[in-house]
């Protein structure tokens, strides 16, 4: 029988233990597990990761938008604007591969011009307008231009003629204020850009549809309201190449 103590063993069997691979082992499972769990909290939802990464695609996302999927079916220009703020957030690999393959799929058949005619977009409006016009007969939508001095223009614009609205229980003029559509657009009133019949063009910096200022809740439905949203979103400058009084539903022609 050994004369070993207890002392003797222990101090044994630690200066074996310390010698061989295991507490570096053991070190490295713990400093592995360490860095694991710290990842973990900091990806949490509620963790500073996790809150870095929520407010990353919060910024990357357009103020109206509410549901992807109607996004990508109606809102072609949002769309864009969508794909192009992804990529300056530095979201990268295959989810924005396949995020703008799906999106291009989607939007293949509605493609927005680097310039929009101001009188494309009217005519595309008074189209639109045509069969309500004829119930109430109608002869022509409110359309008022508004220069700035400051360079620019605000055009207003109402399915109904100022003529039929005070028919009714109104007896003042509307303001253009009160026009349920309005574009903003701006130039430099020293050096403007023209296009090659003198046109003014210009960039649109406010626009509302009926009466909802884009960016709040606005779902894009018709062709013209996707022009403005690409003279919005900056897709697309607006070309001034129109009067006011040069539109007419032709019920009466």
């Amino acid at each position: 029988m050994s004369n070993q103590t207890l002392h003797d063993l222990l101090s044994a069997r630690v200066a074996e233990f310390s010698a061989s691979d295991r507490p570096r082992e053991i070190i490295d499972a713990a400093v592995e597990a360490m860095f694991k769990d710290i990842i973990k909290d900091a990806f949490r939802s509620y963790g500073d990761m996790g809150k870095a990464v929520g407010e990353a695609i919060k910024s990357a996302m357009p103020s109206n938008i509410s549901d992807m999927f109607e996004l990508t079916r109606y809102n072609a220009i949002v769309a864009n604007a969508l794909r192009q703020q992804w990529e300056s957030s530095g979201v990268e690999g295959d989810m924005l591969r396949r995020a703008n393959e799906a999106m291009a799929e989607a939007l293949k058949n509605d493609v927005i011009p680097e310039r929009v005619s101001l009188r494309e977009l009217l005519n595309l409006f008074v189209e639109k307008n045509k069969d309500d016009a004829a119930q109430h007969q109608w002869n022509h939508p409110e359309i008022r231009f508004r220069e700035s001095e400051y360079g620019g223009m605000q055009i207003f614009f109402d399915p109904e003629p100022e003529a039929s609205h005070r028919e009714g229980l109104y007896s003042r003029e509307r303001s253009e204020w009160a026009l349920k559509h309005r574009i903003c657009v701006s130039w430099d009133l020293r050096n403007p850009e023209l296009d090659e019949n003198g046109h003014h063009i210009g960039t649109v910096y406010s626009a509302q549809i009926d009466k909802n200022p884009i960016g709040r809740d606005f779902n894009i439905r018709t062709r013209w309201e996707r022009l403005i949203a690409a003279l919005y979103f900056g897709a697309a400058k607006l070309v001034i190449d129109c009067d006011e009084d040069d539109f007419s539903y032709g019920i009466y022609d």
